[in-house]
């Protein structure tokens, strides 16, 4: 091989040759290897990337029809449960509005904001709160905060009495406010105003009958009241005949007899089964009309307009309102029990037209001196929803229960023995009862 005048030898043209390959790996490993192929894998897999996006998002843009159908159905079915839930109360402001106690006896202590917190999905505004009162009136105040048109749970309370005055105790505890989000008015909310929601032991407005007499005065849509003013203290209304005071006596007050007309089953009397509770009337119980559907609208039902399927005391209606420490409570329900008869069940249906049940259960005043207590349980479809205890001169126990989709609804008493007393006869009560519809 000849470079121009040089003659190179067979072995330089091999030593060039041999430099020339060395230089060929050299280049491909340090640029085509190091390089150009890593360069060329990162641009594939970026290209592989967009590609899968690219689908994804014409995938997306395929189903975004349906997807803005699901988000306005998944509003819509939002606000539907919002209403029927009675969430109607929106800001901090109208919350703030809202739990201002009813009671002038109680007195708030601390009402203090805390910071805010996140707990998907809602935004939550803690409360810390200390009030001063008398246990009544703080009873009361947890029933107010409880009831309100809104998501909030109350937490850590501790209730302490007051040093020096028995008739005072102090409560603290937190409540949270859930937040959520802003929406149009709702037709008919529930108004809310400085002083507070109506009293909690005011049937449903539009069909609560005034009643007055004695302490108890009332005005259409409020219900009964117990007058809180010291200076015009005066003695409760008196009760109907099977209602009276005890006498001073230790003999128990003349107990309302069943009558066999309303105990009796309808195939005995060869009657149609009439499907309503008795009535108090005269001393004694007389059957109830024929049942009939309750008036259609979204007003609440109470509980003796609704269809009796079971009744086992018998559970009768009270031809006064029931009296129950001090406190008077009208479309009230009573049953008769003692330790001869111990037990007593009321089943009714509903037929999964109902959301909430609300009201308050007790033992009469008018055996205030009874030995025995009643253990009241109460079940949705079979299933235990609810059970307590009430006893002779406490305070009406509040009761508010969820009822979605139950179609039965039973109310199960017993009566156990109990402290001293003077007799062990007995009125228990369902005072109140009323019932929520669907939307």
């Amino acid at each position: 091989m000849k470079i121009g005048n040089y003659e190179l030898s067979r072995r330089e043209v091999r030593l060039l040759g041999i430099v020339a390959a060395v230089l060929l790996v050299f280049f491909f490993y340090h640029v085509v290897l190091g390089k150009q192929l890593p360069a060329y894998r990162e641009v594939r897999s970026r290209l592989l990337a967009d590609q899968a996006r690219l689908a994804a998002a014409q995938q997306a843009a395929a189903t975004a029809p349906s997807l803005a159908k699901n988000a306005d159905q998944a509003r819509a079915a939002w606000e539907a449960t919002r209403r029927r839930l009675g969430f109607t109360l929106q800001g901090t402001s109208a919350f703030l509005d809202a739990v201002q106690p009813r009671d002038p006896a109680l007195r708030i202590l601390v009402f203090k904001p805390l910071p805010v917190e996140k707990r998907d999905p809602f935004q939550v505004y803690p409360y810390e709160v200390t009030v001063s009162g008398p246990y009544p009136a703080l009873q009361d105040y947890i029933s107010q905060l409880e009831s309100l048109p809104a998501l909030t749970a109350i937490h850590n309370l501790k209730i302490l009495a007051r040093q020096g005055d028995a008739a005072t105790v102090e409560a603290s505890f937190t409540i949270d406010l859930y937040d959520l989000g802003e929406t149009p008015p709702v037709p008919a909310a529930v108004a809310l105003f400085p002083g507070g929601r109506a009293d909690s032991f005011a049937p449903p407005p539009g069909i609560a009958p005034p009643v007055s007499g004695g302490m108890v005065t009332a005005t259409t849509g409020q219900g009964a009241q117990v007058s809180s003013n010291p200076g015009s203290q005066q003695a409760p209304t008196k009760p109907g005949p099977a209602g009276s005071p005890p006498p001073a006596s230790s003999q128990p007050p003349a107990l309302t007899p069943p009558s066999a007309a309303p105990s009796r089953p309808a195939e005995e009397t060869g009657g149609t089964p009439a499907y309503t509770l008795p009535r108090q009337q005269g001393g004694r119980l007389v059957p109830g009309p024929a049942f009939t559907n309750p008036p259609a609208g979204n007003g609440d039902v109470w509980l003796d307009e609704l269809r009796v399927l079971r009744n086992v005391g018998p559970f009768f209606v009270l031809s006064r309102p029931a009296a129950l420490a001090g406190m008077n409570l009208g479309r009230s329900i009573g049953v008769n029990l003692s330790k001869g008869q111990t037990k007593a069940e009321l089943k009714v249906d509903l037929g999964g037209r109902y959301t909430r049940l609300q009201g308050y259960t007790g033992i009469d005043d008018s055996f205030a001196n009874t030995s025995g207590e009643v253990k009241i349980t109460i079940f949705a479809d079979g299933r235990q929803i609810h059970q307590g205890k009430i006893r002779p001169g406490d305070y009406p126990r509040y009761l508010e229960l969820p009822l979605f989709l139950v179609q039965q609804l039973t109310f199960s008493l017993e009566w156990q023995a109990g402290d001293t007393g003077s007799y062990d006869q007995l009125l228990a009560t369902l005072a109140s009862i009323h019932f929520s519809r669907q939307f």
